[in-house]
């Protein structure tokens, strides 16, 4: 009988099972079974799960119809076996330790189940979960969830070990045909338990599904979700009452109003009425069952959205909740109390008084050792307030002695630094935050070996806050001979640990497998036996220790660690980046019940082994530690040149051979840039000069963001690990490298804006005050164009701009630039958008051409014109037709629409069909100028072969290619935690590049407002072109259009060239934004649904085209009629003359 049954619910998962079930395969533990419950999915998933049967017998395949993901857990709990159970979602992974370190814990402490820290993952990397990062911050073993109320936010069943005894005596199963199923199992469970143990390290792998395939759980405005995660709260609630535990009631209630159904109050937005209505009519039971006390308990930005909502401001609502997580909540005192000072008019005291809510804020900046003593620097202040005076706060310390509670008071300095959400040397929003605190070892009990803590006294405008300090600094220092001071970090709290000295490595080779340690023993020695210690916990491994006369030796065999499978997953992949990690073991020697680690200031040992690297060295403390890694590189050398080009030199091991590229890819979006690297033997040497990027946009800065260093190899990226920390400063931009939280390199890129223009604060200032004074001067005979909020130098805006340069006009050309990323002309001025000029420049300016949303706090002014180009012909719903879509029937977005009307003079209209649609959809009383698309004029100019010819070589196209361009539209649907658009691609380019062969290219553009980019970069077959700035000329540079329901098929029939529509989710387009135009009938090309029927129209490109020859003429008569090359001259003539 395995000792672990697993189940897999699988449906509808073939993208991601391959990986889910990789990472049991190759778990380190190996005694489970996997029960696979295929649970009728529709896809190839259940092939996938049928080859892992046959090649694994510990996989087993269950098939059902389909009942829902509760139903197929309780099938697979009916087959499963083990004396242990666990739970993994299809789309998920457990890391390669989870089972392991699970087992391990929970059969040495006998508790009923075992839960752990979660990590989400995506193609941006992999982050804590935010849910989970309080309740895991700290280990606790045989606790009880009424002893910590923490674990009521610990809803998942997934990241657990359960002990089967424990789960049949309950009667556990999960809810079927309904979503959230594991809130109630979860909870039950806490409070039946008479033990569990809560780890602080990830045992569970949770995928953010990213684009259109949104997963149950990140797709919130649905009604069902809304009515479910409401049914499954009160479910507990109602446990709570009937089985003994109704004391925990209130603490529940505010646990669920702070956490479970607050993540619908961010879905307000973009539900449709149907779900605010619903979301209404729940929230306001809940909140009467409650009664008013709850509410009161939660915090204080939540209060005031709870309030909204039960008082039925839904609108208001959602604004709070927009502006609780984009502004900087402050407090205000009003009379003898503090208040949140929040946006909303109208609100009780009792909402925004501030109870509870005045914690402490800290953050622990650096701790070095300065002349034998130890230098802290952080910042602390309460949430909601900042010492912005020196006197508003005093900040106290003392360490304690761990075990005595001895006090050694130590001395504080009061700082100015930047406010604790910014920068430490930030030059915005400095206060009196800062502290710097030191410690003399000689203080510290003598040498003896102890733990201590810093405990934190702040009294802060006569209130007193007291908190561990908490944070990560290593370091050691020898305070005396034979004695280290090790700053740590211990449990989540900042800790110095006294450490004498009993056990010096001498040598630590490594051969024929085998680490051989020599050391030196300044104790006496009487049973020794040396430990590997996981840090992510699991079982220890034990070895002999031989010696005598004041010397050791041992052996490890890294057999004993190295993995018995490395997981088979595509290089490059968000799933190997998460998968295939780091693991680390403290080496230390036990006698007699006293665990000892072994000082080592030796220099680091690297050995490939296998596909694996080891790494043989001291820890940040000093201590012997051993870690096994994939293989990766090492800066060895980085410096700034004084024209901000950043030297790297290193090495690397274990590759198929030499890296080609030095890869930045960014943390923050889908964003990678390759640069040319040098190699000579086991070394390299790579140059960037991140503040100007040669790029299909044009010589750029790199856009700001965090972008993560590697060596791409033939075979796989080697992450680069950091060497230290160096910085460049331009009077624009701050360029940093230093090592993020695993000690591989991170390159910083800070945006354009300056001190004095960044924050809410600054913006405030300039919209409030710069902007109405530049109002009242006189105007600049000026033209300020902006394409795309300014992304791009492109589109209706860049083809007036050149039709008012060839005629000479007298005016000034200033283009809005969006951080840096817009190549100009000579003759054009960049703006700064959100910067002084971009402020002044909407104040002054005669005219303003723009394709996108005027800024909500732009004015029009009397003598200023305001044209509006917008970006092609409308075939989807537009301005209000869109409002049960888009912007979902709220009043403000409903009012900002009037608002964004108003403020135009004129509107361009790119054909007669689009006029009556453009005048109806935007209620628009001003100039319709219906000329025409300036955009496509260069689709009709005599010399567009010649710029065809000239833009394929740019992009890399030869001219005996077939180009395919593939250009979709925007979805409203496809965003990211911050509301920004994403760009999914959902064509397989790996397929089509088997089907079609090496006589076809693939050029890739997604919509300019999609923050990722569309290609991992150097892909030869597919180019993402999204970077070239004009979408018009890579019109030309095409052979055959691959859209959906973009105005892209409108332009590029200006060309004659084939159409093709990629309308996989066309049901769901029409049903929630809908269309002016019956693409079933009046398509100018078929309407196709998979990746095969694309390649099968490729292939067969003749026919098609004169099987839709007939609606393509009709479709050009009806969009292109005035697209003849002369638009923009007809807008200048109406606007500008």
């Amino acid at each position: 009988m395995p000792l672990i049954s697993v189940i897999v619910p699988i449906y509808n998962v073939e993208r991601y099972l391959e990986a889910c079930l990789e990472s049991l395969s190759c778990q380190t533990w190996q005694d489970i079974e996997v029960v696979m419950v295929d649970d009728g999915s529709p896809d190839g998933s259940a092939a996938i799960a049928e080859r892992y049967a046959a090649r694994d017998p510990r996989f087993v395949l269950v098939r059902r119809p389909n009942g829902g993901l509760g139903a197929a857990r309780n099938t697979g709990l009916r087959r499963a076996r083990g004396e242990f159970l666990a739970f993994l979602d299809s789309d998920d992974m457990l890391p390669l330790h989870a089972l392991e370190t699970m087992v391990a814990t929970i059969m040495e402490t006998g508790s009923d189940f075992v839960a752990g820290n979660v990590h989400r993952f995506s193609g941006r990397g992999v982050r804590q979960s935010p849910m989970h990062r309080e309740v895991f911050a700290r280990e606790r073993r045989r606790t009880r969830i009424a002893d910590d109320d923490l674990l009521m936010r610990d809803r998942l069943v997934t990241n657990k070990l359960w002990r089967r005894s424990f789960w049949d005596e309950h009667g556990f199963g999960f809810p079927e045909g309904v979503l959230y199923e594991d809130i109630v199992v979860a909870l039950r469970a806490h409070f039946l338990a008479k033990a569990v143990d809560a780890l602080p390290v990830p045992v569970y792998l949770w995928r953010e599904r990213e684009g259109e395939q949104l997963s149950i759980t990140q797709d919130r405005a649905q009604v069902k979700g809304v009515q479910d995660r409401f049914t499954a709260v009160r479910t507990v609630r109602a446990f709570l009452v009937e089985e003994g535990f109704a004391e925990y009631v209130p603490v529940w209630d505010r646990t669920a109003l702070d956490h479970d159904l607050s993540v619908f109050l961010t879905a307000l937005r973009r539900g449709d009425e149907a779900f605010r209505r619903r979301f209404a009519e729940l929230a306001g039971a809940y909140l009467d069952e409650a009664g008013p006390g709850v509410p009161a308990s939660v915090s204080a930005a939540r209060r005031v959205a709870w309030h909204l909502v039960r008082q039925g401001r839904l609108d208001e609502a959602a604004g709070a909740v927009a502006w609780e997580r984009t502004a900087e909540a402050q407090a205000v005192r009003r009379g003898a109390r503090y208040h949140l000072d929040a946006p909303v008019p109208d609100l009780p005291a009792a909402v925004t008084r501030l109870r509870g809510d005045l914690t402490l804020l800290q953050r622990l900046d650096e701790a070095r050792w300065e002349d034998g003593r130890l230098v802290v620097e952080g910042r602390v202040t309460l949430r909601y307030l900042r010492p912005t005076q020196r006197v508003h706060q005093q900040v106290f310390a003392t360490l304690v002695q761990s075990g005595t509670g001895r006090q050694v008071r130590v001395p504080v300095t009061a700082l100015q630094a930047g406010s604790i959400g910014s920068p430490r040397h930030s030059r915005r929003r400095r206060d009196w935050g800062g502290f710097r605190l030191v410690v003399d070892p000689a203080k510290l009990d003598g040498g003896r070996a102890s733990t201590w803590h810093v405990e934190l006294m702040v009294l802060h405008r006569g209130m007193v806050r007291r908190e561990r300090l908490r944070g990560n600094a290593g370091g050691a220092h020898e305070a005396w001979p034979g004695v280290r001071v090790i700053a740590e970090q211990a449990d989540g709290d900042f800790a110095l640990r006294v450490e004498p000295e009993r056990l010096r490595l001498t040598g630590r080779p490594v051969e024929a497998g085998r680490i051989r340690l020599t050391g030196t023993a300044l104790t006496g020695l009487t049973a020794p036996v040396l430990e590997l210690v996981p840090e992510a916990g699991g079982s220890t491994l034990s070895y002999p220790v031989h010696g005598g006369d004041g010397a050791f030796h041992a052996e490890i065999d890294l057999a004993d660690v190295l993995p018995r499978r490395i997981p088979r997953l595509a290089p490059g992949g968000p799933e190997a980046a998460a998968l295939d990690t780091k693991a680390e073991w403290r080496i230390r020697v036990v006698d007699g019940g006293r665990a000892m680690p072994i000082a080592d200031d030796l220099v680091p040992s690297r050995h490939a082994e296998g596909d694996r690297e080891i790494i043989v060295g001291p820890s940040p403390a000093g201590e012997l530690t051993l870690r096994m890694q994939p293989p990766a590189a090492v800066v060895e050398r980085a410096e700034w040149s004084a024209d901000g080009r950043l030297l790297l030199a290193g090495g690397f091991t274990g590759t198929a051979g030499a890296p080609v590229h030095l890869v930045l890819s960014c943390a923050d979006r889908h964003d990678e840039r390759l640069f040319p690297v040098h190699c000579d033997g086991a070394g390299f040497e790579a140059e960037i000069a991140p503040g100007a990027v040669r790029s299909l946009a044009g010589t750029l800065p790199l856009p700001s963001g965090r972008y993560r260093l590697a060596l791409r190899a033939p075979d796989r990226d080697l992450p680069l690990e950091a060497c230290g920390a160096v910085q460049h400063r331009t009077h624009v931009r701050t360029f940093a490298l230093e090592a993020d939280e695993a000690g591989n390199a991170l390159l910083t890129v800070d945006g354009d804006l300056t001190e004095e223009e960044r924050g809410g604060a600054n913006q405030r200032e300039l919209r409030t005050t710069h902007y109405t004074g530049w109002r009242r001067e006189p105007l600049r005979q000026a033209v300020l164009f902006d394409s795309f909020s300014g992304r791009q130098f492109s589109d209706n805006p860049r083809a007036v701009y050149r039709e008012l340069r060839r005629r000479g006009a007298e005016l000034e050309f200033l283009w809005v630039v969006r951080d840096g990323q817009v190549e100009l002309p000579p003759d054009v001025a960049p703006v700064r958008l959100h910067g002084r000029e971009h402020y002044e420049a909407l104040a002054r300016c005669r005219y303003v051409v723009t394709n996108t949303d005027l800024p909500p706090w732009f004015e029009h002014r009397e003598g200023q014109t305001v044209l509006q180009t917008r970006r092609g012909s409308p075939l989807r719903h537009v301005g209000f037709d869109d409002a049960d879509g888009a912007r979902r029937g709220l009043p403000e977005a409903h009012e900002e629409l009037i608002r964004q009307t108003a403020a135009w003079d004129y509107l361009i209209s790119p054909s007669p069909w689009c006029t009556p649609i453009l005048k109806e959809a935007f209620a628009f009383g001003g100039a319709l100028l219906e000329t025409g698309s300036p955009r496509n004029d260069v689709l009709a100019r005599p010399d567009r072969q010649e710029t065809a010819a000239r833009v394929r070589e740019r992009i890399g196209v030869p001219p005996e290619r077939k180009a395919v361009l593939y250009a979709p539209a925007a979805r409203r649907e496809a965003v990211d935690g911050k509301g920004r658009r994403r760009f999914d691609l959902r064509l397989d380019l790996e397929r089509m590049r088997e089907r079609l062969g090496p006589d076809h290219t693939v050029l890739v553009r997604r919509h300019p407002e999609a923050v990722d980019m569309a290609l991992r970069a150097g892909d030869g077959f597919a180019v993402d072109v999204s970077a070239y700035p004009d979408a018009a000329e890579l019109y030309l540079a095409a052979d055959v259009l691959v859209t959906d329901y973009s105005s892209a098929m409108a332009d590029f029939a200006v060309t004659g060239r084939p159409i093709l529509l990629y309308a996989h989710d066309l049901e769901r387009q029409r049903e929630e934004r809908g269309f002016y135009l019956d693409l079933e009938t009046e398509a100018p090309g078929p309407l196709l649904r998979s990746t095969e029927e694309v390649v099968a129209a490729l292939r067969s490109l003749d026919e098609v085209t004169a099987e839709y020859g007939p609606r393509y003429a009709a479709f050009a008569a009806r969009h292109c009629a005035l697209d003849d090359g002369n638009a923009a001259a007809r807008v200048v003539d109406a606007v500008f003359t």
